[in-house]
C-alpha cells in the first residue's frame, strides 16, 4: 500500500496540514523542532494505532485542544481516519466504517520506522528489544497479537493476586488455574519469537556488512528461560520466590536479545558508534524484508533525521539500498534540503520535497 495523501488536524504541534505524496520518495525538510518527525509519527500511528514515541494518547493532541485527527488516502482506494480525544477515546475508521476493535486494524499495512532514538535497542533495557520482536510479528500474525494481549492480562491478574495475598496463604487451585492458561500461550509466543530471531539473523548481517563495510558477523541471541526448561517447571520452581516478591519471575515477559560481536563479546561494549548505527539500520531493514516477505506487500519506510547520524559513505550506501526496487514508498526528514537533494540527484532519483515550518 502507498499513501496518496495525508491530513493532520491538531496532531502534536501540527495545526492543520494537507500533503499529497510521490509514490516513491518524499522528503520533509526544515529546522529542528518544527515537527518533521511528528508527520512521520502520524503515518506510524495510522498503521499501528499507536505513536512511536508517546505512550499516552493524550500527548498526541495539540496543547489546550480537545481532540486530534489523522486522515490518509491510499492509492488502493482505502481511506483511514484516526481520532483521539482528551477523554481517552480513540477510534479508527476504514472507508467510512469504524472498527469495533482496534486490533482488527493492525496489519492492514506495515510501517518500518528508523530514528536516532533506535540506538536504545542496543543500550536500553530488555523491554525495548521485546517490543521490537512483538511489533514485527504482530503485524503479520493476529494469533500472536491475541496471545500477547491475553498473556499480559493473565500476568497482571496473577501478580495482582500475589500482591493482595502477600503474607497470607495462597489459594493453590486458583494459582494453578492462572498457570494452566499461561503455559500454552507462553509456549506459543516463545516458539514464534525464537523462529523470528533465527529468520532475520542472516538478513540483518548481510545489510550490516554492506552498510558498515565490516566483514565480522554479528549474532542476535534470543535469551529466555524457556530455551532449556519447560515453562510449567519454571513456574513451579519459582513459586516460592513469586510469593515473596509478589510478581511472576519466569515467563516470556523476561525474554531478551543479546547482540554479540567478535568472539562472542557484547556488541554494546565493543562496537563503535558507526558500527552500532549501522547495526540498527541493518536490523530495521531486515525487519522490512521480514514484513514484506510474510505479508506479501511492501511496507512504508520512514527515515527520520538519518543523515545527521551517519557518515557520507554509509548514507550513500543506505540510499542506494532503499532506492532500489526492493523498497517501496519512503518518507525522509532532514534539516538540510541541499544535502538530500545532492544525494538523491547522484542516484537520479525523483523526490517530492515539503518545506516544513
Amino acid at each position: 500500500m502507498k499513501l496518496k495523501s495525508l491530513k493532520l488536524y491538531q496532531f502534536k504541534n501540527r495545526e492543520a496540514d494537507v500533503y499529497s505524496f510521490h509514490q516513491r520518495i518524499n522528503a520533509f525538510v526544515g529546522n529542528n523542532g518544527v515537527g518533521k518527525t511528528n508527520i512521520l509519527d502520524a503515518i506510524y500511528l495510522l498503521s499501528t494505532t499507536k505513536s512511536y514515541f508517546n505512550h499516552l494518547d493524550q500527548f498526541l493532541i495539540q496543547f489546550e485542544k480537545t481532540e486530534m485527527s489523522v486522515m490518509a488516502d491510499f492509492i488502493d482506494d482505502i481511506e483511514i481516519i484516526a481520532n483521539i480525544s482528551v477523554n481517552g477515546k480513540k477510534r479508527f475508521k476504514k472507508n467510512g466504517k469504524y472498527y469495533s476493535k482496534l486490533i482488527d486494524h493492525i496489519g492492514l499495512f506495515q510501517v518500518v520506522f528508523i530514528t536516532p532514538f533506535d540506538v536504545e535497542f542496543v543500550y536500553g533495557g530488555s523491554e525495548i528489544r521485546r517490543k521490537f520482536i512483538d511489533y514485527t510479528i504482530s503485524q503479520i500474525d493476529k494469533a500472536y497479537l491475541t496471545d500477547l494481549i491475553e498473556y499480559r492480562k493473565l500476568l497482571e491478574n496473577r501478580n495482582a493476586y500475589l500482591k493482595l495475598n502477600k503474607g497470607r496463604p495462597i489459594d493453590l487451585i486458583l494459582m494453578e488455574s492462572y498457570d494452566a492458561r499461561l503455559i500454552p500461550i507462553c509456549k506459543s509466543i516463545h516458539s514464534k519469537r525464537q523462529s523470528f530471531c533465527k529468520q532475520i539473523d542472516a538478513t540483518f548481517n548481510s545489510y550490516y556488512s554492506y552498510l558498515a563495510g565490516d566483514e565480522n558477523t554479528l549474532k542476535m541471541e534470543y535469551v529466555t528461560g524457556l530455551n532449556e526448561v519447560d515453562y510449567e517447571i519454571l513456574l513451579k520452581d519459582s513459586f516460592n520466590l513469586d510469593c515473596i516478591t509478589c510478581r511472576t519471575n519466569e515467563g516470556i515477559h523476561k525474554d531478551d536479545i543479546n547482540v554479540l560481536g567478535e568472539l562472542g563479546k557484547p556488541f554494546k561494549k565493543i562496537g563503535s558508534q558507526g558500527q552500532i548505527k549501522s547495526f540498527i539500520i541493518a536490523l530495521k531493514l531486515a525487519q522490512f524484508k521480514f514484513l514484506k516477505d510474510e505479508s506479501k506487500q511492501m511496507p512504508i519506510l520512514l527515515l527520520d533525521d538519518i543523515f545527521e547520524k551517519i557518515d557520507d559513505e554509509r548514507s550513500k550506501r543506505l540510499l542506494e539500498l532503499v532506492c532500489s526496487n526492493d523498497f517501496g514508498q519512503i518518507f525522509i526528514t532532514d534539516t538540510n534540503k541541499e544535502r538530500i537533494e545532492e544525494k538523491l540527484n547522484q542516484l537520479n532519483i525523483d523526490c517530492e520535497y515539503f518545506e516544513t515550518t
